[in-house]
């Protein structure tokens, strides 16, 4: 099963860089805006069989972030300027707080999995913004993602799981001396949900 989704995944990504060469030949035209939401779409996609294949390795034990040091505040523009959204979503904003550690060390590429993950989920629900934060707390460098929507456990805000559970993963992959690293998930006190992944 692993194998079938792996070799669709490498046919999305085929169709991916297809449909974004095509972006840039119909700027000008009157296709751009089905071309641009169909590209959302297929990367979309894409980042949830990513996403399946590497929920597979960790259950399958398989799953070991190699961790090196990395400024989050860097870290959270790479992958604010690499989120390919509807033109329908809300706006992502940037929120680091002054906490933030100058490095830290992690895994980008899976921690990336679960950021572009909650924000994938995020734009369901958002009203009208995102959030997405760093901050340092307590021996933990907390990465965030924070919407304005129903908040969790409200009709309308239920989804499969599978985001959570990779995102969880992701977090429990991290590990540092008797630390590992967890999923916070709650409401915010001022509406909508918060996605927290601490990482040790």
């Amino acid at each position: 099963m692993a194998t079938v989704v792996h070799d669709l995944k490498n046919s999305l990504g085929v169709l991916v860089e297809e449909l974004k060469s095509l972006q840039n030949a119909a700027a000008d035209s009157a296709l751009a805006a089905d071309v641009n939401n169909a590209h959302g779409i297929a990367s979309q996609l894409s980042a949830k069989l990513i996403g399946f294949l590497t929920l597979y390795r960790a259950q399958s034990g398989a799953l070991v972030a190699a961790t090196r040091d990395h400024n989050p505040e860097d870290f959270l523009n790479e992958v604010l300027g690499s989120l390919v959204l509807p033109k329908s979503a809300p706006r992502v904003h940037l929120e680091v707080a002054p906490s933030s550690p100058p490095f830290w060390f992690f895994d980008s590429y899976l921690v990336r999995l679960a950021l572009e993950a909650a924000v994938q989920n995020a734009t369901r629900f958002a009203h009208s913004q995102i959030l997405l934060g760093a901050r340092a707390d307590d021996g933990w460098l907390v990465l965030s993602v924070e919407d304005d929507g129903p908040g969790l456990g409200t009709e309308g805000a239920l989804s499969t799981g599978l985001g959570t559970e990779l995102c969880r993963s992701i977090a429990a992959a991290h590990v540092n001396g008797a630390k590992t690293g967890k999923l916070v998930l709650e409401n915010r006190a001022q509406g909508g949900a918060r996605f927290e992944v601490w990482l040790p």
